[in-house]
């Protein structure tokens, strides 16, 4: 039988890795379908009332946005390689239910972090062995798991919130760094961090050459069942990361949070580029959807605008956005 030669493959899908996202994996400015659509939702909001136009207002819409962009740039792991993660707001509840109740037994912060961090890693790898072992599609596997998720923060809790959460740790979390409220620099900080592995390391090399090819990532010796797992524990390690600085701004540990955060999440991630057939993604504009969803919601609640009102206006605007995106990838 003839022997299939490897470093031909290896070097094809090296080669081809770059090509499927080179300037989109930092959100070049290609995306301008997601800055535009944000330049233009500030300016209408600025020219209906110019008391939006604050720094007070933008911090405020900034830190709104925060969970939504970890957590988008969270789904856009797991759209590079054409899988997605509809588990990724019940990890979170699970993984803040976790945290609460080892605040609740007196653990230290270390532990408490830590011990979320692997409830949400558990739930990334539960994900991640299902899809690969049994060659269930992504979407009905996590469907399954956003379900036992949910279940098992409400058994873990009593089906009760978590109260007594200790002020050390909101202000840990949920304080402020140089005058900047800690969760938009933790939301930079993974946004810093998951940029570089795309870009820099094997990892997301890996990663984009699965979502592009998984065929010929198999043949040039990736393994793509690890490196598909990877991306799901990742995806719920940084839901556990809202998860908690969700916690510390509550005060609390609902093991209901998280139930509507999904929908922006993915809207986002796919508004900023990550591509829903996998290969292509961005962090940047993942980010840049977060903070347009954010600005939508904030615009519409300053004007008074009733919540029915703003989930219609709210689910037009991502479609204009998504199409004008698709426009210019067609164009592209």
């Amino acid at each position: 039988m003839a022997k299939i030669d490897a470093d031909p493959l290896k070097k094809a899908a090296s080669d081809a890795a770059p090509r499927i996202t080179i300037g989109r994996v930092l959100g070049e400015w290609r995306q301008l379908g997601i800055v535009a659509a944000l330049l233009v939702t500030v300016l209408v909001f600025t020219l209906i009332d110019r008391d939006f136009f604050s720094g007070y207002n933008f911090v405020n819409i900034i830190l709104q946005a925060s969970i939504t962009a970890i957590l988008a740039i969270a789904e856009t792991f797991v759209i590079i390689t054409a899988g997605i993660d509809l588990s990724i707001g019940s990890a979170l509840a699970l993984s803040a239910t976790v945290s609460g109740l080892l605040l609740l037994g007196g653990f230290s912060f270390p532990i408490v972090i830590l011990g979320s961090l692997a409830a949400g890693a558990a739930s990334g790898l539960l994900n991640g062995l299902i899809i690969t072992v049994t060659r269930i599609t992504p979407f009905v596997v996590t469907l399954g798991t956003m379900s036992i998720f949910s279940g098992l923060a409400l058994i873990i809790s009593g089906g009760q919130t978590v109260y007594g959460v200790p002020p050390g740790f909101s202000d840990l979390l949920a304080g402020a760094i140089w005058h900047i409220p800690t969760p938009i620099v933790i939301a930079l900080l993974v946004l810093v961090a998951s940029a570089l592995v795309m870009k820099t390391t094997k990892l997301g090399e890996y990663m984009i050459a699965i979502g592009g090819a998984r065929e010929v990532a198999r043949l040039a010796g990736i393994n793509v069942a690890v490196f598909t797992a990877a991306a799901y524990v990742i995806s719920s390690m940084l839901a556990a990361v809202g998860g908690m600085v969700t916690v510390a701004r509550l005060g609390a540990a609902d093991p209901t949070l998280g139930q509507d955060l999904l929908l922006p999440a993915v809207a986002a991630a796919v508004m900023g580029g990550a591509d829903l057939q996998g290969g292509e993604g961005s962090m940047l504009g993942a980010v840049i959807g977060a903070l347009l969803i954010a600005t939508l919601q904030a615009g519409l609640t300053f004007l008074n605008v009733q919540s029915f009102y703003q989930q219609v206006a709210i689910g037009v605007v991502i479609i204009l956005a998504l199409l004008f995106n698709r426009l210019q990838k067609g164009r592209a």
